[in-house]
């Protein structure tokens, strides 16, 4: 025991004094490299960057990314954007702009360079453009009437519609999930890896208000479906 506590003491002398070299992103303390490999890590750090809005800009900063902050609305009736930002260039074209939690912004940035590589591992191609159904939306869960608000309402979500490839090939969550083919193996492993770095991730095998897409969001349900 007591050469076990010399040699915890001995490791944490080590990293205090940086003697030992830790690759970015794999201690869950200090700043996050958005262009260095995600690891285990990932989700919780993005949620450490939700509860940190300083470390969360500082972080979009130093990746290779263009992006504006926004300004601020105001939470009103559940509905508002704080602490937004704006792509204007990334890793991947979009269909169109969009604003989102930065947050949601640092776990787009991550998703997407790992959609990137599933595109050439199962495509055989580049992705040239992902769409998307939207972000903000002043409203409640699936539309309703009366209930919760939705994270869309606070710009903490995003709902994608479908992937095209520098080929000219198109892959929609609508016509191929659960599809035995490239593209259904493509849309299975897009949705696997973004349960990685969001917090709940819902598509067509959730109910039937997601046949057509993948819901992302950083709220606090883990949901991954």
């Amino acid at each position: 025991m007591a050469l076990l506590l010399i040699g915890l003491g001995l490791l944490a002398i080590a990293l205090h004094q940086t003697w030992i070299r830790i690759p970015p992103n794999w201690q869950p303390w200090g700043p996050i490299a958005l262009d260095e490999p995600p690891t285990w890590l990932a989700r919780y750090q993005i949620n450490g960057l939700a509860a940190d809005p300083q470390a969360c800009f500082a972080a979009l900063d130093h990746a290779a990314l263009d992006w504006r902050q926004l300004a601020e609305r105001p939470i009103e009736n559940g509905c508002g954007l704080e602490v937004g930002a704006r792509i204007t260039r990334s890793h991947v074209p979009w269909s169109g702009p969009f604003d989102t939690t930065c947050a949601m912004t640092a776990a787009i940035y991550w998703w997407e360079a790992e959609v990137q590589d599933l595109a050439r591992l199962h495509m055989g191609s580049e992705l040239a453009r992902i769409d998307h159904l939207g972000s903000y939306a002043c409203r409640n869960i699936n539309s309703a009437d009366s209930g919760r608000r939705s994270q869309h309402a606070t710009a903490n979500a995003v709902d994608i519609a479908s992937f095209r490839f520098a080929n000219g090939r198109e892959v929609s969550v609508l016509a191929d999930w659960g599809e035995d083919s490239q593209a259904g193996r493509f849309l299975a492993a897009a949705h696997d890896a973004a349960c990685d770095f969001f917090n709940t991730v819902l598509g067509p095998d959730y109910n039937s208000l997601h046949a057509n897409h993948f819901h992302l969001d950083l709220g606090r349900a883990r949901i991954c479906r």
